[in-house]
């Protein structure tokens, strides 16, 4: 079966790319749920805000978070708090060991996600919410009305496009296993990198 999803991923990665190889990619504006291209806010995803403080990896709220989980930076670019203030891995990227862990933060449509098509595994597990890209060019979507928390959509339409935060640095993703780079196998140069699995999660085949 890996085998099988690393061939699909590799034919529809060709397809995808323009006659000199490279990947055409194109940064667009959120989309509506419908499919049609209705822009009914109606349909849309809701959450419910927190009534309560910033949840952590170590401490879940009943209700999803609707702000970025990012924290203000001193001139230096470090956290004026120190420790894990700088984490972009509270919520989306925050462990778990299944659904109801991540539907504890992320509400309904919260996922724990241990691994990416077979590919790579995704050490201690994932939270997130699937998202829906306009199409094969488009590898991520800023600030993706199907993400909460300004969380952008990332991944290839069809096979993987789940929710995550924009990162620039290591110490933004402080889970062990996991560290801020592009998607591997679909980015271009110019992509944002996103707290995902460092490429010793790869999965033998």
């Amino acid at each position: 079966m890996r085998l099988l999803a690393r061939t699909t991923l590799a034919s529809t990665l060709l397809f995808a790319c323009g006659d000199n190889g490279d990947m055409q990619i194109t940064q667009t504006q959120p989309t509506s749920l419908d499919t049609g291209g209705s822009t009914d806010a109606s349909s849309a995803p809701t959450t419910t805000p927190a009534t309560t403080g910033e949840a952590t990896t170590d401490e879940q709220t009943s209700d999803p978070l609707t702000t970025s989980p990012t924290t203000d930076l001193t001139t230096d670019g470090s956290s004026s708090n120190g420790g894990d203030d700088m984490s972009l891995m509270k919520i989306h990227g925050s462990a778990c060991a299944t659904d109801d862990d991540c539907k504890a933060v992320l509400g309904a449509d919260g996922v724990c996600q241990k691994d990416i098509l077979g590919i790579y595994a995704l050490p201690g597990g994932y939270c997130t919410t699937y998202c829906q890209l306009p199409d094969q060019q488009t590898t991520y979507q800023t600030d993706s009305a199907f993400c909460t928390m300004m969380a952008d959509c990332v991944g290839l339409m069809g096979y993987f496009e789940a929710c995550a935060h924009e990162c620039t640095d290591n110490i933004q993703c402080p889970r062990a296993g996991y560290e801020c780079r592009v998607m591997p196998q679909i980015s271009n140069l110019g992509d944002p990198k996103f707290c995902l699995m460092t490429e010793d999660n790869m999965i033998p085949p």
